[in-house]
């Protein structure tokens, strides 16, 4: 069976859509502190930022914004994955991997459809 060539483009989109859903539902409780002084609240808000950046980016005809906010929010989630990693696997840490993975595939294949 061959893949299905056609729906590359709407998969991208569906995972941008995706981990616009996925920030939301982490960082959501964090934004409606507006508590500006919390480092978590301004991580929040900047990988927020790019994910609304990495849809912009979809329309766009050059792929830079698409990359950047990709690998941007796989750099975040890292960085939220190693300051959380307390020895166990908890759901918080393994919903950490969804933006990294899909950052990492914006960065790696930029508004390829």
């Amino acid at each position: 069976m061959k893949p299905f060539k056609s729906g590359k483009g709407i998969a991208n989109w569906l995972l941008r859509i995706g981990l616009i859903a996925i920030l939301y539902n982490l960082y959501s409780n964090i934004l409606s502190t507006w508590t500006i002084s919390n480092p978590s609240f301004l991580i929040a808000l900047v990988i927020m930022i790019l994910g609304i950046l990495l849809i912009i980016g979809g329309v766009l005809s050059k792929p830079g914004m698409t990359i950047i906010s990709g690998i941007s929010i796989a750099i975040i989630s890292i960085y939220k994955i190693i300051i959380t990693f307390n020895g166990s696997f908890n759901q918080y840490l393994i919903a950490q991997v969804l933006p990294l993975a899909i950052g990492f595939y914006f960065f790696s294949n930029g508004n390829d459809n």
